[in-house]
């Protein structure tokens, strides 16, 4: 498999994107040299101590309440094949889409390169092999409280391992000793949604700036803030990262010229774009190391201390810095999305624009963008969104069986509602971009005078737009969405 198509996993170095594009991609995977080393010697130390008589947590013992069970030699395979079937307790419920479980595999398998789960290296290669056929089973979602995602991983490695309740039914991989508890006792979903939650992120990034470079134009604001000598009033690197995308997004524009500015001092909403985009940059980057933090550490338990030639009691399963930062991500998101809001109020208001209320032609009664209630839709988003970035950080304790599970990250619950967040920010982003473009147009604003993306923006959105046509036939704005996404992904790495 150590072809120039095959990615090598040493359980220290993968990042988010790496990870996301093997999870799009075709090249195989495998484990580094070093990686293989450091499995079969944390396997000889499993299968010393396991000689040695102690007793070993979830090796030679049961788990969770029955921990102080010792396990019989003849009884290890048959207790490994019942942790994986019963923990697969079904329950009703969405299910993960097929890349969170490819990539919660991968996450995994970069877990085992670390050589500290302890784990044969069939095992290992089993996995690889499953990987690499690309079909993965329907795994439930919403059934993890983010200290291992136990349920999930059980359903995963059942269809690895092809482990069906009745033994006669068919061949299955049959698991030794610690193998169980190392294939569900991790936080794999977790992380793999989360990273493919940052890496979409990515790009709704760019879509904030370049939805209030947009707005700019319509209100015709003033830029006196975002003129190059300013650069060097601005600490923070984030921020100089947005205003850089603004300038850009704003390049060539009539607006550099300031006898085309409408007001000495605008609203903050427009004024502060940069600072609060910037503070989702920072935040979007916090998340993004917290998550590469945890793909390339050892989440099991027990865990293998190469170092101590013994196996340790793991905590790593706790995934409470993970909620951290995608609970702050979630959060200044809301933010930035409700300055998006703000913007969109301004451009439309007659006081501050100029323009008439809600752009309607006065001599038609069906007209203006009122009567197609975007403001109606968006705010009844708005509202969703912010309920949904209340912090989930505070709701981890809880006490169950004997009372040694009474702490969880909730880390699961974090990451899907930031997916759900940024659905909702796409949708709201978009309809900024529309409602400036309309007020453009209003104002017969020439094309070759506005910036460089903001033109790409006016001609991709503006033939969408119902002007002229309101009450005559139902308006989709579902086209728009994918339009503005299109737009910012080919703008490239907003980071």
């Amino acid at each position: 498999m150590k072809d120039a198509e095959t990615t090598l996993l040493d359980g220290e170095s993968l990042t988010v994107d790496t990870l996301v594009a093997l999870v799009r991609g075709k090249c195989a995977v495998d484990l580094s040299e070093e990686a293989w080393n450091r499995v079969g010697e944390a396997r000889a130390i499993v299968e010393a101590m396991m000689q040695s008589g102690k007793p070993l947590y979830g090796i030679n013992t049961g788990v969770g309440s029955q921990k102080d069970r010792r396990l019989h030699d003849d009884e290890v395979e048959a207790f490994n094949r019942a942790v994986i079937i019963s923990e697969q307790t079904s329950f009703p419920g969405p299910a993960f889409d097929e890349a969170v479980v490819r990539a919660a595999l991968l996450v995994l398998l970069n877990n085992a390169a670390t050589g500290r789960l302890g784990i044969r290296p069939v095992l290992i290669r089993h996995l690889l092999e499953f990987f690499q056929t690309g079909q993965m089973p329907e795994i439930r979602r919403n059934i993890s409280t983010g200290s291992s995602d136990l349920g999930p991983l059980a359903q995963l490695s059942s269809a690895v391992l092809n482990l069906p309740p009745d033994p006669e039914d068919s061949v299955s991989f049959t698991l030794s000793a610690k193998e169980a508890v190392s294939l569900v006792n991790n936080n794999s979903f977790a992380i793999a949604h989360g990273a493919i939650v940052l890496s979409q992120a990515k790009h709704l990034l760019r879509a904030l700036d370049l939805a209030a470079a947009v707005s700019l134009e319509a209100h015709r604001g003033n830029l006196s803030y975002l003129r190059v000598e300013m650069a060097a009033c601005y600490r923070n690197q984030h921020q100089k990262q947005s205003l850089e995308a603004i300038r850009a997004a704003l390049s060539g524009s009539a607006l550099w010229k300031p006898e085309n500015w409408r007001q000495l001092h605008d609203p903050l909403s427009f004024r502060f774009a940069m600072r609060v985009n910037g503070a989702v940059r920072k935040a979007h980057d916090s998340a993004v190391k917290a998550f590469e933090d945890d793909l390339n550490c050892v989440c099991d338990n027990p865990v293998v201390s190469l170092e101590l030639g013994e196996v340790v009691t793991g905590i790593n399963m706790d995934s409470t810095p993970l909620t951290c930062a995608m609970d702050m991500l979630r959060q200044v998101l809301a933010v930035a999305v409700s300055v998006s809001f703000e913007r969109t109020m301004k451009v439309q208001n007659p006081a501050f624009s100029g323009l008439p209320a809600a752009f309607a032609d006065p001599a038609r009664a069906e007209s203006g963008f009122q009567n197609i209630i975007l403001p109606h839709l968006t705010a009844a988003r708005l509202a969703e969104l912010r309920t949904l970035s209340v912090p989930v950080l505070l709701e981890c304790s809880y006490g169950i069986v004997d009372g040694a599970i009474d702490v969880s990250g909730m880390a699961p619950l974090s990451v899907q509602r930031t997916e759900e967040v940024l659905d909702l920010g796409w949708q709201i982003l978009a309809n900024e971009i529309l409602i400036a473009i309309w007020a453009i147009k209003i104002r017969d604003l020439p094309r070759e005078g506005l910036g460089a993306e903001v033109r790409n923006a006016y001609d991709q959105v503006g033939p969408m737009l119902p002007l002229g046509r309101e009450g005559q036939e139902v308006f989709n704005f579902c086209p728009v969405i994918d339009v503005v996404k299109a737009l910012v992904t080919n703008l490239g790495d907003p980071c």
